[in-house]
C-alpha cells in the first residue's frame, strides 16, 4: 500500500526552516551589531566634538585672563598687599615685575584653563643680530662652526637689500633660482621665525633641533643639535629682558658664559634666601644686574631690559582628555591688548 501524504515523514522540510531561521537570526545579531557599533561611534564622536568645543571656549578665555592680568598688572605695586581673595595678584606682580607668568592653572566647569605668559624680548631679535651675536647662538645650540659661514652669510643676503651675495652667502640668481621649486631671496626682514627654513643653511635641525645628517660627533654617534627656535623672534627693538630669559638666551649675551647664566637664574630664583622668604628677586634695571653679578660689565647694559609691553601668550583649553591651544604674540597698549599674530591649534 502507498503510504499517505500525512505518514510521510517531513525532516527535510524541517531541516530547512530551522537552517532559515538560523540564517535570518544570525543577519539581525550583524544588523544589530552594526547598528549598535554605529551608535556608539557617533557617540564618541560627538562626546569629542562637544568637549572640543568646550575646550576651545576654555582656550580663548585663557586669553581673556591675560588681557584682564596685563591691565591688573599696572595697578598692582611692589609693596601693596593683595586682598584675601584675589587670586590674581600674585600673577599680575609677576608680570608688573618683567617675569613669565607659567603653568598657570584656572578649573572652570568641567574643564580648566592652563596659560603662560611670557615677555616676547626674552628671545633675540633675529632681523637685529650681528655676526657674532649669531656666532654665539649657533655655539649655544651645539652646531659645528663648519657650518658657521655659511649660514651667517646667507642669512645676510637673505635680509639686505641687494642682489650681491657674499662668499658663502646665497642671492636669488645664484641659488634660489636654481632650486627645483624656485623663489626669489626676500631682500627684508623675516615676518617669522620659522622663513628661516628658507635660507640656505638653515635646516629643521638646525631650526628645531635634532640628528644633524650624517655628521658624526667624537665618539662616532650621530651630532644632535639643540635647535635656534626657542631662542628667537621677530618683535622687540633687540634687548632681551633678563628677568624672563632662559639660561640658553642668556648664554648668547656678550660676556655671559654658562656660569655666569646660571648665576643670573639662581639670583631671579633666590636660591640664597631663606626658605618661604617672599623678597622680590628681580632685577629693578640693569645697574642692579651689574651689583648682583660682579662678572659683568657695563658693556652688557646695552643689550638688556627689565620690562615688556609685548607677551607670547600660550592659552590651552582641556576637558574629558580633548585639548585646544591658542598661541598669539600680543602687545599690551595702555589698558588693552593689540594682536600682532594669533594661531590656534
Amino acid at each position: 500500500m502507498k503510504q499517505s501524504a500525512i505518514d510521510r515523514p517531513r525532516g527535510g522540510r524541517s531541516g530547512s526552516a530551522l537552517i532559515l531561521v538560523l540564517w535570518s537570526v544570525a543577519l539581525m545579531a550583524v544588523l544589530i551589531g552594526g547598528f549598535a557599533f554605529d551608535s556608539h561611534v557617533e557617540g564618541r564622536i560627538t562626546y569629542y566634538y562637544r568637549n572640543r568645543t568646550k575646550a576651545d571656549y576654555l582656550a580663548k578665555s585663557g586669553i581673556e585672563v591675560a588681557r584682564m592680568l596685563m591691565i591688573k598688572q599696572g595697578e598692582v605695586s611692589d609693596e601693596e598687599e593683595p586682598e584675601d581673595d584675589d587670586r590674581w595678584f600674585d600673577a599680575a606682580k609677576r608680570l608688573g615685575q618683567g617675569l613669565a607668568v607659567q603653568g598657570l592653572v584656572e578649573e572652570l566647569g568641567e574643564g580648566e584653563i592652563q596659560l603662560h605668559i611670557v615677555p616676547e624680548p626674552a628671545r633675540r631679535n633675529v632681523n637685529l643680530l650681528k655676526e657674532d651675536d649669531w656666532e654665539r647662538i649657533l655655539e649655544v645650540s651645539n652646531v659645528p662652526e663648519d657650518f658657521w659661514p655659511e649660514i651667517i652669510e646667507s642669512f645676510q643676503d637673505w635680509v639686505d637689500a641687494d642682489d650681491e651675495p657674499l662668499s658663502d652667502g646665497a642671492e636669488t640668481d645664484d641659488y634660489y633660482s636654481t632650486l627645483e621649486s624656485p623663489y626669489m631671496a626676500k631682500n627684508g626682514p623675516l615676518d617669522t621665525v620659522g622663513e628661516l627654513l628658507l635660507v640656505k643653511g638653515f635646516s629643521r635641525a638646525i631650526l628645531f633641533g635634532g640628528p644633524l645628517g650624517d655628521i658624526e660627533d667624537e665618539e662616532g654617534a650621530p651630532l644632535v643639535v639643540t635647535g635656534i627656535d626657542d631662542l628667537l623672534t621677530t618683535y622687540g627693538d633687540g634687548k632681551v629682558n633678563i628677568n624672563a630669559a632662559s639660561k640658553r638666551v642668556l648664554m648668547t649675551l656678550p660676556e655671559v658664559d654658562e656660569l655666569v647664566a646660571g648665576a643670573i637664574i639662581e639670583e631671579l630664583e633666590g636660591v640664597l634666601l631663606d626658605e618661604g622668604s617672599d623678597e622680590d628677586t628681580s632685577f629693578k634695571d640693569p645697574g642692579d644686574l651689574l651689583a648682583r653679578i660682579p662678572e659683568l660689565t657695563s658693556a652688557i647694559t646695552k643689550h638688556i631690559t627689565v620690562d615688556s609691553s609685548i607677551y607670547r601668550i600660550t592659552s590651552i583649553g582641556r576637558v574629558g582628555g580633548v585639548e585646544r591651544r591658542i598661541w598669539c604674540i600680543a602687545e599690551r597698549e595702555r589698558e588693552s591688548l593689540r594682536f600682532l599674530r594669533w594661531r590656534e591649534e
